[in-house]
């Protein structure tokens, strides 16, 4: 145990660190964060229009509410990627010292940016040819575009700026105004730089940039995001960081929703249109096993409260038990702790494994209802989540994995519950 321990500390952890330390990292992350009201909005609407009741549907339907609800989920998770381009470009400016205030300006010309790299369709309508957006590079096709072009105008942005290529407005000039025009030569800049990486895409893959970067990617992304082994080890490493007194989630969320974002927006999409749901693993399958959070401690917290021996620990399952059926468990982990507890950590490391691969199998054989929202709702408590995400199927399979959390989890809070009810007993 010892041995692995070292290994963790010395070089795992140090990984774990550096990633949340990362810049780029933390702007993708907090760039897709602050879009989850948007998507949060766009599944409500879309559960709105496309709740597969029928008597609700004949209403929705004869009084036309249905073609209304249905806008916003077109407007919110089919163009998310505009939105996606303005907040990763804006925080990128945000989380630079002294560009604060150029970071709206930077998400604008971000937007501009990643429309020059978007693809235009030609249409025929009444006998003229217009040029269109198609939704589909708007949506789950221009995410990565939308991540690398915010990413990209960001830097030059800042680089421009801090080389002092900006207008001098004189002090009399309002703040805003002087604003403006310190931002008109870095998108002069970023103009001429994405008009160029467009062209040159086009003469030479008669394609554009969105277009070319999702055929090169959606084949090995499309692999590791429809990989139950690449979700068990995300979740395996949320766990393992939380073990050493790192933020689990915070270090693995980039990279889950890098990975698994656009598969739950194609199944939102889908969802709406009343096709089958295409993808298992999304982000929107974390709400739904992440039982009281990362490493499915409802268990614990149920066994704290039901089975406790000992005071304190009657004390910490009262104490915890709410926040964790809102899926709040960092009051469980520092007050167990579950933080470098060697008894603890195999049911905090083996459970979300198990509820996991079970919860795979079962929807694989159709037994529980995909994913159908993009995203959980941080918050939102247990069972209704599941309802959210799989209806009625969602709800009962919840309720075995509560139990089976419980199951995994009593023989390890037993022996620690044992040994602190002697201590309290030798005290007394």
């Amino acid at each position: 145990m010892n041995i692995i321990t070292n290994f963790i500390e010395n070089y795992v952890t140090p990984i774990g660190i550096k990633m949340a330390n990362n810049k780029i990292v933390n702007v993708i992350s907090t760039g897709l964060t602050m879009t989850l009201p948007l998507i949060i909005l766009g599944a409500i609407f879309t559960l709105l229009s496309s709740l597969q009741i029928g008597p609700y549907q004949q209403f929705v339907t004869s009084t036309g509410l249905k073609p209304l609800f249905s806008l916003i989920g077109k407007f919110t998770v089919d163009m998310l990627s505009i939105y996606v381009a303005f907040t990763t470009a804006y925080t990128y400016l945000r989380n630079t010292k002294d560009m604060e205030t150029g970071a709206i300006s930077a998400g604008l010309i971000s937007i501009l940016s990643f429309f020059i790299m978007t693809p235009l369709t030609t249409i025929m309508i009444n006998d003229n040819l217009v040029e269109v957006l198609s939704f589909d590079f708007l949506g789950s096709k221009g995410l990565f575009t939308a991540l690398l072009t915010g990413v990209l105008v960001g830097y030059v942005y800042v680089f421009v700026v801090k080389h002092n290529w900006t207008i001098k407005m004189p002090e009399s000039v309002p703040e805003f105004v002087a604003n403006s025009f310190n931002a008109l030569i870095p998108a002069f800049i970023l103009s001429f730089v994405f008009l160029t990486i467009n062209g040159l895409f086009n003469i030479f893959t008669q394609a554009t940039f969105g277009e070319w970067l999702y055929d090169i990617l959606s084949a090995p992304l499309s692999a590791l995001s429809g990989n139950l082994a690449t979700h068990l080890l995300l979740t395996f490493l949320a766990s393992l960081f939380w073990f050493f007194g790192l933020h689990g989630g915070q270090i693995t969320g980039p990279f889950i929703m890098i990975l698994f974002m656009q598969a739950g927006m194609q199944n939102q999409v889908a969802y709406a249109a009343g096709q089958s749901l295409p993808n298992i693993l999304t982000i929107g399958l974390g709400g739904l096993v992440s039982l009281g959070g990362i490493g499915c401690t409802i268990g614990l917290a149920i066994n704290l409260l039901l089975f406790s021996k000992s005071s304190q620990y009657k004390s910490l399952g009262k104490l915890t038990i709410i926040p964790s059926i809102f899926g709040i468990n960092e009051p469980l982990i520092f007050g167990m702790p579950m933080i470098l507890n060697p008894i603890m950590a195999i049911p905090f490391f083996i459970t979300p494994q198990i509820i996991n691969i079970l919860t795979y199998v079962v929807m694989k054989l159709g037994l529980v209802g995909l994913p159908r929202l993009a995203m959980f709702t941080p918050g939102t408590p247990l069972l209704l989540d599941g309802m959210l995400m799989s209806g009625l199927s969602g709800v009962f399979w919840q309720i075995i994995m509560i139990v089976l959390s419980v199951a995994m989890y009593y023989p390890f809070f037993k022996v620690a519950d044992n040994k602190l009810y002697t201590a309290e007993m030798e005290i007394i």
